[in-house]
């Protein structure tokens, strides 16, 4: 009589059961939620960021990068464009838009007052006629951030994703540069962010697609609906 064959575990990291899936979107929108813990959180990176930059100190940068939830609403973006829920689409873009205006505003305020002092983008390793392998980073990071968000057992690589992907320091970079008047840091900060835009939506969207989330469009749609009636209920 032979033994039983050992039962294989799900480790093949291209399948996802369905119970995983509704589990992901529904902590992906949980952490997206634009409450007051998700805008403090964001106001609290703008500030370290911001402040990090202006001491030309890398360190400060990583930790305010470490601190921002605006991974995550991207990362919707993704989810919504791979299942096809343009709700969740929108809800996740308004809510990023707004996020984008309030690191500017931040920055601006915080350089406004600290007055002007010297400032160089080379601080978190910018080089121009490099923009291509901010977006290749920003590519693999997607990849890595929607794995680490679908299967558990690597979640512990969050951090590093978040530090990976440059979306918060150019922003501030940005309301520093409005500040002083300073057109090229304007346009090197816009071009690194929307590279890292770019390639997180990008990555994540490949990696939804080929674990097939478009099976649980309806939760989708469902959480997206939820935030909606959160917010008309609030005003």
């Amino acid at each position: 009589m032979q033994p039983p064959a050992p039962q294989k575990k799900d480790a093949e990291i291209l399948k996802i059961s369905t119970s995983k899936q509704y589990k992901t979107v529904e902590e992906l929108f949980k952490k997206s939620n634009p409450d007051s813990v998700y805008y403090t959180l964001l106001f609290l990176s703008s500030i370290i960021v911001a402040t990090g930059l202006l001491l030309n100190n890398s360190i400060v940068i990583i930790g305010g990068m470490l601190v921002t939830p605006l991974l995550s609403p991207i990362l919707i973006i993704a989810l919504g464009i791979a299942t096809g829920e343009i709700q969740a689409i929108q809800t996740s873009t308004i809510l990023v838009l707004k996020s984008l205006g309030i690191v500017i505003a931040v920055s601006f305020i915080l350089s406004f007052l600290l007055g002007d002092r010297a400032f160089d983008l080379s601080v978190f390793g910018y080089s121009q006629n490099l923009e291509i392998l901010y977006f290749i980073v920003a590519f693999v990071s997607g990849i890595a951030a929607t794995f680490a968000w679908a299967r558990k057992e690597v979640a512990e690589i969050l951090p590093g994703v978040a530090v990976a992907v440059s979306l918060v320091p150019p922003l501030s970079a940005i309301g520093i540069g409005l500040r002083s008047f300073s057109g090229s840091v304007f346009q090197q900060a816009v071009v690194i962010f929307l590279f890292n835009l770019i390639g997180v939506v990008l990555g994540s969207l490949v990696v939804f697609s080929i674990l097939k989330f478009q099976k649980v469009s309806k939760v989708v749609r469902q959480e997206a609906e939820a935030v909606t009636e959160t917010k008309s209920d609030k005003e």
